[in-house]
């Protein structure tokens, strides 16, 4: 080093260099059917002298090859797995109202169905069209009287089938049905077995089950025991249906749920749609040991929780360490895309800024030999009818890149699991490739050679100079900008799709989460009330209805209630006789 060069070396030391270099880059052949595209024409014409040669034809093959390859792989990709994905979504979720809530915001004057779960406001509801009308008396008992007839259902029907999606006069049957199977341990009002009206004590009886019945199918029924659904009956013996023992309270739930159970057969046919439907978006169920103390009498015994690999896969989908993994994969892609754009504007700078080749005559390619006998050629300026067609071709890859960027990370985001994750980047990779793959391995190495041995071009950049003349600084703003992007689209797949799918999964397979209706609403402490403190006084109130309280005009009196208006008519007479015989026996 020179004393000049040490001398600026030290006086730089510790100090940031604004590093600049002159705004052109050099273009250069590549291993791609672009750039053959782009550069066997022009030496083809200079070797055989002019006219159309089987390598310049095999430039158009290889690039039609390359389009049509890439856009069916990216219409496949698209419409079976990204646009399939998006219907599945569509079908787990849907505003309240029929809005989907993952496409659109469209809506509609009633839901049409077709999803698993509605949005009510910030929570979900999953639940079936009967159990979702249990838990809304108010909607029912439209008159506000305490009794739910068969003419309040029938003038409300088109109402409460354009919110709920069921015809609420089969659900009004069902709550009469299912009093009836527990004729042997309730009353049952005249007008119950007529099948007329239903009074909110009954309502409130009925309700019990048909709200288990949203819990889908028997394998639940652990996991409700280990959520203290059954804690209060068990506990204090307050529920007949239910019993007193961890068997008799299974095999309650059981009979409710099973295949072919209450639940099947007496609920409305949107019951088993909804029933199988769930099934299929839960996915294979998994089962985890616990074991369960029953609160009245201490004895304990082993059972199976449930779980679902669909719920399962969108928890994995919410840890840090996922997103982190996901957000590498991305940024990977992004970074890809870039490369490719940034590809595109060098052929779209150098189409549109070099030189014309009339400027050069017949020297507008040259052709010289090199010291080892090798024939090398320099383009030094092009026709129009080749800038023409190297521009349409740069137009329809910046349409494809732009597609496959986008198309690429929908293709990502969807993607739940880390294999499966990495298997996906890996095949869009290979769609990029395809460019790479046909010119390698289509071409001849002599044809090859003669394009890659071109000597590179120079060009004048577009642009803004104070960016074009630091090069180093817009590799950063592009590995900013990537980062932003892959951040943001991150943050927008997680809230528009992960959360509310997660919550809609968990709501719908086992009836829990922070945002689900139902699991809010029939909670561990809506059970306990429900079977310690509802269920007694449903007894008592039905004994007041019993008493003749409830009972239609003209209709029968209960035989309790005969009893006491014969002892009524009775009374004065035998009193009279009760003092007569005393009287004699006085005597």
């Amino acid at each position: 080093m020179s004393a000049n060069d040490e001398e600026k070396a030290s006086s730089h030391s510790g100090l940031f260099i604004d590093d600049t270099e002159k705004a052109e880059f050099t273009l250069s052949p590549s291993d791609n059917v672009y750039k053959y595209f782009m550069f066997a024409p022009p030496t083809e014409n200079k070797k055989e002298g002019s006219g159309v040669t089987f390598d310049i034809i095999m430039a158009y093959i290889l690039l039609a090859f390359n389009f049509f390859m890439q856009g069916f792989l990216l219409w496949v990709i698209y419409n079976v797995v990204v646009q399939g994905n998006i219907e599945w979504q569509s079908s787990i979720l849907r505003m309240e109202g029929g809005g989907l809530d993952l496409l659109d915001t469209t809506q509609h004057k009633c839901n049409p169905g077709g999803s698993l779960c509605f949005k009510q406001n910030s929570s979900v509801s999953c639940a079936p069209p009967s159990v979702q009308l249990t838990g809304r008396w108010d909607e029912l008992d439209t008159n506000g009287d305490g009794i739910w007839t068969r003419e309040e259902v029938e003038a409300a029907k088109e109402d409460l089938q354009c919110k709920y999606i069921v015809n609420p006069v089969e659900v009004f049957d069902v709550f009469i049905n299912f009093l009836k199977t527990r004729e042997k341990i309730l009353w049952l009002h005249p007008d119950i077995k007529a099948g007329k009206a239903i009074h909110k004590p009954y309502f409130w009886f009925a309700a019990g089950d048909i709200i288990m019945c949203g819990y889908r199918n028997e394998y639940m029924c652990p996991n409700l025991l280990k959520r203290g659904v059954f804690h209060a009956p068990l506990k204090h013996h307050t529920a007949p249906r239910v019993g007193t023992t961890i068997d008799s309270a299974l095999e309650y739930c059981y009979n409710l749920l099973k295949d072919g159970g209450t639940c099947q057969r007496m609920l409305p046919s949107t019951y088993s749609v909804w029933r199988v439907s769930s099934s299929n978006q839960c996915q294979s169920p998994s089962f985890s040991k616990f074991v369960y103390e029953n609160p009245g009498n201490g004895i304990v015994k082993s059972l199976l929780e449930v779980d679902y690999q669909a719920r399962k896969n969108y928890a994995l989908s919410k840890t840090m360490i996922f997103q982190v993994y996901k957000c590498i994969i991305i940024s990977l892609w992004l970074l890809s895309m870039v490369f490719e754009l940034k590809d595109i504007i060098i052929i779209g700078t150098w189409v549109i800024r070099y030189p014309d080749a009339k400027e050069f005559g017949e020297d507008a390619v040259k052709e010289e030999t090199d010291e080892n006998g090798d024939t090398q050629y320099t383009i030094q300026g092009i026709t129009g009818q080749h800038r023409l067609m190297v521009g349409l071709m740069n137009f329809c890859r910046f349409i494809l890149t732009c597609t496959l960027a986008l198309v690429g990370c929908s293709f990502l985001l969807k993607q739940t699991g880390y294999i499966g994750l990495l298997m996906d980047a890996v095949a869009l990779v290979f769609i990029v490739e395809i460019a790479n793959i046909l010119y390698t391995m289509v071409l001849r190495s002599e044809i090859r050679e003669q394009v890659e041995g071109l000597q590179p071009m120079t060009v004048q950049m577009f642009g803004i100079d104070a960016l074009n003349t630091r090069p180093a600084l817009v590799d950063m703003l592009w590995m900013i900008v990537i980062m932003v992007t892959t951040i943001t689209l991150m943050y927008m797949w997680k809230e528009n799709a992960v959360e509310p799918i997660y919550d809609s999964l968990s709501c719908a397979c086992l009836s829990e989460g922070e945002n689900c209706h139902e699991a809010n609403k029939f909670d561990y402490d809506f059970w306990y009330k429900y079977w310690k403190e509802d269920v007694p006084d449903v007894f008592r109130q039905v004994d007041e209805l019993k008493g003749g309280a409830g009972a239609p005009a003209g209709a029968p009196a209960p035989a309790a209630s005969l009893l006491q208006l014969g002892w009524k008519q009775w009374k004065p007479k035998t009193s009279m006789l009760l003092k007569q015989a005393a009287s004699r026996l006085h005597l």
